[in-house]
């Protein structure tokens, strides 16, 4: 520890076409060379050094110089901004201009959380030559996020977010003479009415951001298009074979990118650029949403005194990672490590999915009428023979809500686990529940969904729902997954359905960590909308945001021989 820092604010870098991007610098006072650790991000400079992840402050006491720079276009930076953009040759030159400066000693890390984990991907697949270690969390595994790799967009989150992103753009707008006070209007009741806003149709349409200098940015219409640029599913991906450093990955059970977490942990392992990469991965997955505040309370459950950042030493394993690959300390960071949710404890692995994982099949079964909580669904061991399917309407006029899960809370939505039984009592909700465990039952892992389903419509969504039943009732949601069926086959290649033509869905529900208790059961809700979290499929195949039209769809989910809907569990057994 250093015993004072100093720090130097709007610090200019010019990038190699010109413009002038500006950092705050933060490192301990006095004249020795001392490793970096580059932040970049669009979301000012003030707010995103503070992350419970690693705090710039915290790091510069350790001995680090940390740069948290503005990117291109955002606050002090020169430019203009493109949500979305690729950003790697911006970090490469931040990367080489940070080695340079004469308080560095040559070796620059970088980190951050959710876009500042976007842009960190994107310059270590650059390669800058100064660049030595990575530490992206909260973050996706490729160019579009886990939800838009199913088909579906993340409705909420586009309106929020973009909204919150606008705000700059608006004020440098201003700056610029312009009239902005019905934009500013309009953005700032879209920010406070998401939901609202969400349901306008066509969703290209929406009024709020349709003004010159802000509409460029939103597009919405543009969804489906950009898949075009992809080349190959291979493309959806990070190329992990040109990263030749050791990575941090960190995310929680309830982030927005638990699936991602672990695609980046895996595809680094095999693929990575170098071997001190490919030996240099590391994970650590807590009980959290997504966000930089780290806290023990998620949603409706507290995961007791050991979740929130402090207790868990969230920025001590960061720097000890640090340490490692940028001071070359021989200190010990283990490979995985994650929080187990009903027993609320930390835990280390060497590999993920856990080696000693007991993979158990469990079926939806039904005498074909799983409509809500009280209904004869059941989820077991047994494979079915010749069961009746199940069957639902799902109506676009009357979406199911949201409640909680992993969701982003820029708008009005609330991550997190919350008791599931009032959607759970709606006949368009299918539940499969097994009979109470008389032991505890552990599933850590990575969660697959199998359904076997037919439709009326030419495109639809299924959503599923693992939740922890409490012996008093209460439904915990655990898990999620979906699927726009038009992509079921591929994203790139999307292939509208037959009308009652029956089809195998699968529907990742990413990964979780958790302990049910004797007397606990398990449940599977399956549904087709999550709004506003989620747009609604509004099942006449059109391209995203461009239709108003709505028609409601008949849904079939089967369970019997030769079509079987199912899900793998990953079953750790009792006391190893």
């Amino acid at each position: 520890m250093v015993s004072s820092i100093r720090i130097d604010r709007d610090v200019p870098m010019k990038a190699r076409d010109g413009v002038v991007l500006r950092s705050d610098v933060y490192r301990p006072d006095d004249s020795e060379k001392r490793p970096a650790i580059l932040i970049r991000s669009p979301y000012g400079k003030q707010y995103s050094g503070v992350s419970d992840f690693l705090p710039a402050v915290d790091a510069a006491f350790a001995g680090y110089a940390v740069v948290v720079q503005d990117m291109r276009g955002r606050f002090a930076s020169e430019g203009n901004f493109i949500p979305g953009a690729p950003e790697g040759r911006d970090g490469y030159d931040a990367v080489e201009w940070v080695a340079a400066e004469p308080w560095c000693d040559g070796n620059v890390g970088t980190a951050g959380g959710s876009y500042l984990g976007r842009v960190q991907w994107q310059t270590a697949v650059e390669a800058p030559p100064s660049l030595k270690a990575i530490a992206p969390h909260i973050t996706t595994s490729g160019p579009i996020s886990d939800l838009r790799r199913t088909g579906v967009v993340d409705l909420d989150q586009s309106i929020s977010w973009f909204a919150t992103m606008a705000v700059d753009m608006i004020d440098r707008l201003a700056k610029e003479g312009k009239d902005v006070a019905e934009m500013r209007r309009m953005v700032t009741y879209a920010r406070f009415h998401t939901n609202e806003v969400a349901g306008y149709l066509p969703i290209k349409d929406i009024p709020h951001f349709n003004f010159e200098g802000i509409r460029h940015a939103f597009q919405p219409e543009r969804v489906e298009l950009l898949l075009k640029i992809f080349q190959s599913e291979k493309d959806l991906f990070w190329k992990y074979e040109n990263v030749q450093v050791p990575a941090m990955h960190a995310a929680g059970w309830y982030d927005l990118f638990p699936g991602s977490l672990f695609i980046n942990f895996k595809n680094m392992r095999e693929k990575g650029g170098s071997e001190r990469a490919r030996q240099g991965q590391h994970v650590l997955c807590g009980p959290w949403a997504h966000g930089g505040n780290l806290l023990a309370f998620v949603g409706a459950k507290h995961f007791g005194p050991v979740a929130r950042a402090m207790a868990a030493l969230v920025k001590e394993r960061h720097l000890a990672f640090f340490d490692r690959y940028l001071k070359g300390r021989d200190v010990k960071v283990p490979a995985v490590h994650y929080f187990v949710m009903g027993v609320d404890v930390w835990r280390d692995a060497d590999d993920w999915p856990l080696p000693q994982t007991d993979w158990q099949r469990f079926y939806l079964r039904g005498s074909g009428r799983a409509n809500t909580l009280n209904g004869d669904g059941l989820l077991s061991r047994e494979e079915p023979g010749l069961e009746p399917s199940d069957h639902y309407v799902y109506d676009p006029q009357n979406p199911v809500p949201t409640l909680g899960g992993r969701t982003l809370p820029t708008g009005r939505l609330v991550p997190g686990p919350f008791d599931q039984r009032p959607n759970e009592a709606r006949p368009d909700v299918l539940c499969y529940t097994t009979a109470p465990f008389e032991q505890d039952f552990e599933v850590t892992g990575p969660l697959v969904l199998h359904l076997f389903a037919a439709t009326s419509a030419v495109d639809t969504d299924f959503m599923a729902k693992l939740c922890d039943v409490q012996p008093d009732g209460t439904s915990y949601n655990i898990a999620e997954g979906c699927l726009r069926a038009r992509f079921r086959k591929s994203l790139l290649q999307p292939e509208l359905l037959t009308p009652g033509e029956v089809c195998e869905n699968v529907i990742d529900l990413a990964a979780t960590s958790i302990v049910l208790g004797k007397g606990h059961r398990l449940r599977l809700d399956i549904t087709s909308s999550s709004f506003p979290h989620i747009d609604r499929n509004l099942n006449t195949g059109k391209p995203f945001a461009t239709d108003a039209e709505i028609v409601p769809a008949m849904q079939t989910i089967f369970h019997q021989t030769g079509q079987a809907s199912y899900i793998d569990l990953p079953v750790i057994p009792v006391g190893k």
